[in-house]
């Protein structure tokens, strides 16, 4: 309430449990209800909106194509009245939209990228609120689980960001960014765009540096050795060639058709939005969830589509999936100097102990 959104009285807050592609169900109430609490306790006005996964399962599923891609004027009127949105993920299921036929996710996710655009103008934050099934997801015990979300979460941000910082001020002056790293090798422009630290302001936790490539200057090949999740939907080994900024080739291991669908949603599904590198070392393990695995140290992130205004960006899609990338072994090469080599940076490198000491 204090730290994410700077909520203050007569703020007009929206808590919203789920929402888009990610479900928010009973398990997420007890989280929901301690910011509604704090919310009146500041003097805001706080409203709980709740996005069930087996409702939204079932719209997406049922609704006519007219009705799917359509804004919802209910929705999108609510948030424009609000001040500050607060958005929580608490999945029962996280497969609920496993069996839905992704042209049918694409059309539903036209219909709701005005009410997301909407949301970027407010003060808003998004986090997790730990259930059995995201437990279940990475492999963990609920108490490690718990365990995982809080170390992440619950970390020294002043520290944090001075690091990021240093990385910032390197992308700030940075032209050409290059990938190096097995079965990839891809170039891409960053210059005259901004570069965003995420101190765990808007997306909690925090722990990545972000910006939008140059949205016709993507070049060459790159392999995405960490599953890539989003809207239920799982695609392995993902493979993508870029020719001047657009999508040439593709491949994947598992759900190619899933895959294809979503690159094919509109012109700029086919381009990149995001070029992203985690810092958080509070995240040690991949967990199925892009909140923290897109934030994972060792890591780059790509997203096609949606490219963030706040970076400069104008690629404009109904899609912003992010696909992860570990760099032990690989390189980050920006204006042909090495800032990154098998995850570690240079200001790390450099501690590194010689032989006679």
């Amino acid at each position: 309430m204090n730290y994410c959104t700077s909520t203050k009285p007569g703020d007009n807050v929206l808590i919203r449990l789920g929402g888009g592609t990610y479900a928010g169900d009973a398990e997420g109430l007890e989280l929901a209800t301690e910011v509604f609490k704090e919310a009146g306790r500041v003097g805001a006005k706080p409203l709980i909106l709740i996005f069930p996964g087996e409702a939204t399962r079932t719209y997406i599923e049922q609704a006519p194509d007219g009705t799917l891609a359509t804004t919802p004027k209910n929705y999108i009127e609510l948030v424009k009245a609000c001040d500050v949105v607060i958005g929580i993920q608490a999945e029962k299921d996280t497969q609920y939209l496993r069996e839905i036929n992704s042209t049918r996710i694409g059309q539903f996710l036209t219909g709701a990228r005005p009410i997301t655009d909407e949301i970027l103008k407010k003060r808003w934050t998004s986090t997790l609120h730990p259930t059995s099934a995201h437990a279940k997801d990475a492999g963990m015990s609920m108490e490690g689980y718990k365990k995982f979300v809080y170390s992440a979460m619950l970390r020294d941000w002043e520290s944090e960001i001075n690091r990021m910082v240093k990385l910032k001020k390197i992308m700030d002056r940075t032209s050409e960014v290059q990938l190096v790293g097995k079965d990839t090798d891809l170039s891409f422009s960053i210059k005259g765009r901004t570069t965003v630290v995420d101190d765990a302001k808007y997306n909690f936790p925090g722990g990545e540096v972000f910006t939008a490539p140059i949205d016709d200057s993507a070049t060459g090949k790159i392999c995405f050795d960490l599953p890539s999740i989003w809207a239920g939907q799982e695609a392995k080994d993902v493979r993508l060639t870029f020719d001047k900024g657009v999508i040439v080739d593709y491949s994947a291991s598992k759900n190619e058709s899933f895959l294809k669908d979503m690159i094919e949603t509109d012109e700029g599904s086919k381009r990149l939005g995001e070029f992203g590198i985690g810092t958080n070392r509070g995240i040690k393990r991949f967990t199925r969830n892009i909140l923290f695995d897109e934030k994972m140290a060792d890591t780059i992130h790509l997203a096609i589509g949606e490219a963030y205004e706040i970076c400069g960006g104008i690629n404009k899609s109904a899609v912003h999936w992010d696909l992860i990338k570990t760099m032990k072994p690989g390189r980050i090469i920006m204006d042909g100097k090495t800032i990154q080599e098998n995850g570690k940076f240079v200001w790390e490198l450099a501690k590194r102990p010689t032989a006679s000491t």
